[in-house]
C-alpha cells in the first residue's frame, strides 16, 4: 500500500508543478526539485524491474515499456535542468544570466511538461494491470463482486473524452511542437478543472497504451 499512495502523492505533485498559474511561485519551484527525489525513491522500490532487464526474451511490449521509461527519465532530468537554469528563488544566485534568459531553455521548460503528461500516461497504462491487482489485494476487492466492465466501459468513453478535450484545451500539439504558446483556454478555468483536464490528458494515453497492449497480448493468443 505504501508504493500505491507514493505514486499517488508523485502523480498530485506533477499536477501541482503543471498548474504553475495556479501555485505560487517559490512553491512551483520547490515541487520542482521534490518531484525527482521522489522519482529516485519510486525507482529504489521498484530495483528489480532494472536487474531484471538482462534476462528474458525481448518482445515488443517488453521494448515499448523501457522505451516509455528511458524516455520519462531523460524527459524529467531536462525538465528539472531547464527549470534550475530559469530558477527565480532557490537557485537564481548560481545561474549566469545567460542562461536565466535563454528563450530556447524556457521553451523547452514549458513544452516538455506536455510530454512528460504522455510518456507517464503511457507507462502507466503499460503497468495498469500489475498496479491495479495490488490495489484490489491491498483493498481485499472482490472483482466478481463489482460491475467492473460496466465502470471500465464507462471509465474508458469518459476518460477518452474529457482527455481529447484537455488536449484541445491546453493546445498540447502546439507545446510539443514548441511553437510560443502564451495562454491557453484551460488556464481561464478554476485551478481544480485545470488539474483534472490534465489528467484526463495522462488518462487518454493510459488508455490508449492499455488498449494497445491488451490487442498485442489477445493477438499473441491466436497464433
Amino acid at each position: 500500500m505504501k508504493r500505491i499512495l507514493w505514486d499517488i502523492g508523485m502523480l498530485v505533485v506533477f499536477l501541482a508543478v503543471m498548474s504553475f498559474h495556479f501555485v505560487p511561485k517559490m512553491l512551483h519551484e520547490i515541487l520542482g526539485v521534490a518531484l525527482p527525489l521522489a522519482v529516485v525513491w519510486h525507482l529504489w522500490l521498484n530495483r528489480r524491474y532494472f536487474s531484471a532487464l538482462v534476462r528474458g526474451r525481448w518482445d515488443m511490449g517488453r521494448i515499448l515499456r523501457a522505451t516509455v521509461n528511458l524516455l520519462l527519465m531523460i524527459s524529467l532530468l531536462l525538465t528539472l535542468f531547464t527549470g534550475i537554469c530559469l530558477s527565480n528563488y532557490l537557485f537564481k544566485e548560481m545561474i549566469p544570466l545567460e542562461l536565466a534568459r535563454n528563450i530556447t531553455l524556457h521553451q523547452i521548460h514549458v513544452s516538455l511538461p506536455f510530454l512528460l503528461l504522455i510518456l507517464i500516461g503511457l507507462h502507466f497504462g503499460l503497468h495498469w494491470k500489475a498496479w491495479w491487482e495490488r490495489l484490489k489485494n491491498r483493498c481485499r476487492w472482490q472483482q466478481e463482486n463489482m460491475p467492473y466492465p460496466l465502470l471500465a466501459k464507462g471509465g474508458v468513453l469518459l476518460v477518452t473524452a474529457l482527455g481529447v478535450y484537455g488536449s484541445f484545451q491546453n493546445r498540447v500539439g502546439d507545446h510539443l511542437l514548441m511553437k510560443h504558446v502564451f495562454a491557453t483556454p484551460a488556464t481561464n478555468h478554476p485551478g481544480a478543472v485545470y488539474a483534472i483536464l490534465l489528467l484526463g490528458i495522462m488518462g487518454l494515453y493510459a488508455v490508449l497504451s492499455y488498449g494497445w497492449q491488451a490487442w498485442e497480448y489477445n493477438r499473441k493468443l491466436q497464433k
